[in-house]
């Protein structure tokens, strides 16, 4: 009998990474204390907002963020372990953590995404790469010029404005939703002056806006507008299932044959 043993086996080729920011898998080689250090900051950034405005958030997280770099760069250099994707995890969560403790436009954070970046073009990271730059996008706008106006019950979608004053101490604030699990912005409109004055949630998926437009005649009309975040799709006068990147002409039309309310 012919032993064939010494030959390669046949193995199923690694799965693409695919997992939406902030999560990260179980880390075996990086040590559970260190994963469990990065999902409780995560839990209390996400919840503090501007996050890099907290002295105590950007006190643990610029160290934790250094050493999930540093333990990257260990497994990197670990003869066995160079090419185990838990290296890509570490970096990152180490990205995400200088996102929330450093600030999106801040030299460290673009030093941590430098090291994501350099995974974009490997093919089992390609997605995984963009769905950290899609999470960084929906939440990466300079923490003084955002906040939450309201969100969904399960907080999977929320509505963020960016508050400036047109004058006379009249404010303007410019609307997008977020969809905080697949790190994705829904909704932004590109005029800044758009006002999203009021926003009511139907259901955990269905948002009601009341939406205005500064200046002139225009300051005192509005349009209600119901938009459908699982959908991905709003209803505004008459018309349903607008898309949403349509949607900001659309209200922009009804908005100028409105009358004022």
């Amino acid at each position: 009998m012919i032993n064939l043993s010494h030959l390669p086996r046949n193995r199923r080729a690694p799965e693409p990474l695919d997992l939406p920011p902030p999560q990260c898998p179980e880390l075996g080689l990086a040590g559970q204390s260190l994963q469990q250090r990065y999902a409780a900051f995560i839990a209390q950034a996400v919840e503090t907002l501007p996050p890099v405005q907290a002295a105590a958030l950007r006190e643990v997280g610029q160290p934790l963020a250094r050493e999930l770099l540093s333990k990257a760069f260990d497994l990197g250099s670990s003869k066995g372990h160079e090419l185990s994707d838990e290296i890509y995890w570490l970096v990152q969560c180490a990205a995400i953590v200088s996102l929330y403790a450093d600030g999106p436009l801040s030299a460290a954070f673009a030093g941590y995404r430098k090291h994501v970046d350099y995974y974009q073009d490997m093919g089992r990271f390609g997605a995984q790469v963009e769905a950290f730059q899609h999470y960084v996008a929906a939440n990466g706008l300079p923490a003084d010029e955002v906040e939450i106006q309201s969100r969904s019950a399960d907080d999977r979608y929320r509505l963020l404005v960016n508050p400036w004053e047109a004058g006379n101490t009249h404010w303007v604030y410019r609307p997008r939703i977020i969809d905080t699990r697949q790190g994705t912005r829904l909704l932004a409109f590109e005029d800044r002056r758009w006002s999203a004055d009021s926003s009511t949630w139907l259901s955990a998926w269905q948002v009601e806006l009341t939406l205005r437009k500064y200046p002139g005649n225009q300051a005192r009309r509005s349009v209600q507008v119901v938009i459908d975040c699982d959908q991905r799709l709003a209803q505004a006068g008459a018309q349903t299932e607008i898309e949403l990147s349509e949607l900001e002409s659309v209200v922009d039309a009804l908005l100028n044959g409105a009358d004022p309310t």
